[in-house]
């Protein structure tokens, strides 16, 4: 079985910086020159610095509904409610209305992210003793149980989005407190790495391909090149980077897998995984490309501790398809080299 590598401390806030425009911010600078024994201490110490940027910042508010016995009338009456609870003996009615609060969704993970390492002895007596005093400023914050199902509700726009990379790390740091390694969570710790590390690199590949070059980076939907404009039920072709410059187009498809190639048997040789290679092929065959434009394809993967890698280039009707891996157990300015080297390949 392969394994994805050991990623080290110092590249996963490089990735973190990149995916995340925050880290940027003045106040997170001094945790670039800081060794970290373990990643648990990297997100805390994120944590800890970013939830007092919230609080100043001002706590994000939003219309809440709230349901209510009283005797003054505001919002709509429930008359059902009303007379199910006996209000109208205590001459009250049960009112709903919409209130301003700071009583969110947002708010509340971070407060129970709060209590949860305040009391988690697998964070330092220090950090705890910080997170504990940052739970006043979410006194008016209701109380809810950590749970990993909580970041499926979360929804963000354009007034809530600095909160995303706070509340992504909330999520990284309980993950990797609720599933200790010498337990029998660890095969469940091991999926929930690698999915993190995956969502992680996507968006680090795509930031870093942003910032660094002068290529036109997005991520736009694939419409299906079909005869006769019937598309229901076909599945949705979502990018994750397209590169552009010039008349060349290159589609990416970033891949963070345990096992990037496979073989029929012990020993046989290592073949391409067959559904990445029909999935970027699929992309490329219905981009709808102009009459001048080059398009090409690449899977990138993230490299494991196998002996075979993928580092393949085919030509399959007349377009380029790039199938290569990614070290990122190695010095920060060597993935950097790696990847210009990847895009040069095409766009030479």
């Amino acid at each position: 079985m392969e394994r994805n590598s050991n990623i080290p401390i110092r590249n996963i806030y490089y990735m973190l910086s990149y995916a995340y425009q925050t880290l940027n911010l003045s106040e997170y600078k001094h945790i670039g020159t800081e060794k970290f024994k373990n990643v648990k201490d990297l997100y805390a110490e994120i944590l800890s610095i970013g939830i007092p940027v919230l609080i100043r910042g001002g706590l994000i508010k939003d219309y809440i509904c709230v349901e209510e016995s009283s005797t003054v009338i505001k919002g709509k009456i429930d008359i059902n409610s009303s007379i199910k609870e006996n209000a109208l003996e205590d001459k009250k009615l049960v009112v709903i209305y919409d209130e301003f609060s700071e009583d969110i969704l947002l708010n509340q993970i971070i407060k129970a992210t709060l209590v949860f390492l305040s009391h988690s002895a697998k964070i330092k007596q220090k950090t705890r003793r910080l997170f504990y005093g940052f739970l006043p400023y979410f006194a008016e914050v209701s109380d809810i149980e950590m749970n990993l199902q909580l970041w499926k509700n979360v929804q963000y726009n354009r007034q809530n989005i600095r909160y995303q990379f706070i509340i992504d790390v909330c999520r990284y740091l309980f993950e990797e407190l609720l599933l200790d390694e010498n337990s029998t969570y660890q095969f469940m710790k091991q999926v929930q790495d690698e999915q993190r590390l995956s969502a992680l690199y996507e968006k680090f590949i795509y930031s870093f391909f942003k910032r660094e070059t002068d290529y036109l980076v997005s991520r736009p939907q694939i419409q299906w090149n079909v005869d006769d404009g019937f598309i229901k039920a076909l599945p949705i072709m979502q990018t994750d980077i397209v590169l552009q410059k010039g008349n060349k187009t290159l589609i990416v498809d970033t891949k963070f897998y345990s096992e990037n190639m496979v073989a029929r048997f012990e020993g046989g040789a290592s073949k391409q995984k067959s559904g990445n290679l029909y999935q970027i092929f699929t992309y490329v065959n219905n981009w709808n490309k102009k009459s001048t434009e080059i398009v090409g394809g690449m899977l990138l993967y993230g490299r494991t501790t196998a002996l075979n890698q993928p580092n393949h280039m085919y030509n399959i009707k007349g377009n380029e398809i790039f199938v290569l891996s990614l070290d990122l157990n190695q010095d920060f300015n060597g993935i950097k080299a790696d990847l210009f080297a990847y895009a040069i390949q095409f766009f030479k």
